[in-house]
């Protein structure tokens, strides 16, 4: 494995909008996230220190991840890579992506300020998505028929993860039970955007889930609760966020006056990040957190949407 070291650091200010909305369930305050300078920021990640992963792309169009800590923005770059995509935080703070070479795509775990490439075997694109407290991996590769899998990854043994019957899986997410959380659909995706279902993989059971009447949906990270985030799709185009509970109930998060909102990941605090497009067509992420509780009281809260 290769180990490369962390270049491009900036260090500015957070900044952005503040709005809040109701629903069907936790009240959320909502804030922007925007790399100073990036004409696109993505918010991919989230841990329970409130440290937030995501991409960014500069004015020259390249692509760079990054990590938001205590307010300071720092750009991860894997030196010699064409660029950099950062997708996922764990509490140790190792975050874990994807980078493209000469060679092709590649996944990487930062740790420590040092980078470690993971290829899945034999795969010619490989993207890990997010990294449990203990170590563990999921993933997507695509084989070399261009095959698109899931996988997980524990300690040295890869793992192909295929939802039964479809043409394509993905795996989003990982929690520190082992429960994984993805995408998959019958279609393939030259063929249609919709059709997509989300899907949960526990002890080797698949369970397939749909936000209500959604033309497709698509499930991200889950949590240690089983509470996956995602966003879902209607039949006009409009795209919007999810929380799902492990009960199964949904609820919509939308970032306000969008048409065009994810969710992308939760920490045990509930804070969620995600990403929407605003009136303008630029993109922003985002940082939503529970709003009008009493101090200490989210757990409360937590537990009553459980």
């Amino acid at each position: 494995m290769r180990r490369l070291l962390v270049v491009g650091i900036l260090i500015l200010g957070a900044a952005g909008t503040v709005a809040s909305v109701s629903g069907d369930g936790p009240t959320f305050q909502f804030t922007s996230i925007d790399y100073p300078g990036a004409v696109l920021t993505r918010s991919t990640g989230i841990n329970s220190e409130g440290q937030i992963v995501g991409r960014y792309v500069d004015s020259g169009g390249s692509f760079h991840g990054f990590l938001l800590s205590q307010g300071t923005y720092s750009s991860i770059d894997v030196p010699g890579a064409s660029f950099t995509i950062a997708h996922g935080i764990n509490d140790a703070g190792q975050i874990v992506g994807r980078y493209g070479d000469a060679l092709g795509t590649h996944g990487f775990v930062m740790s420590g300020g040092n980078f470690i490439t993971v290829n899945f075997p034999g795969a010619i694109y490989t993207a890990l998505a997010q990294m449990n407290s203990a170590g563990d991996i999921a993933g997507t590769y695509i084989d070399a028929g261009r095959a698109q899998h899931g996988f997980s990854l524990t300690g040295d043994t890869f793992r192909s993860i295929d939802f039964p019957g479809g043409s394509f899986s993905e795996a989003i997410g990982i929690n520190s039970q082992g429960v994984i959380s993805g995408v998959y659909s019958f279609v393939t995706r030259l063929e249609t955007a919709n059709n997509n279902h989300g899907f949960v993989l526990n002890d080797g059971e698949f369970t397939s889930f749909d936000f209500p009447d959604a033309a497709t949906t698509f499930a991200w990270k889950i949590d240690d609760r089983s509470q996956v985030v995602g966003c879902w799709t209607d039949a006009s185009g409009v795209t919007r966020g999810f929380l799902r509970n492990r009960g199964g109930s949904f609820v919509t998060i939308d970032f306000p006056g969008t048409t065009y909102s994810y969710a992308s990941a939760m920490n045990e605090h509930g804070a969620i990040v995600g990403t929407y497009i605003d009136a303008g067509g630029k993109t922003h992420g985002y940082l939503a957190t529970r709003s009008r509780l009493e101090p200490n009281s989210h757990e409360e809260d937590l537990r009553a949407f459980n």
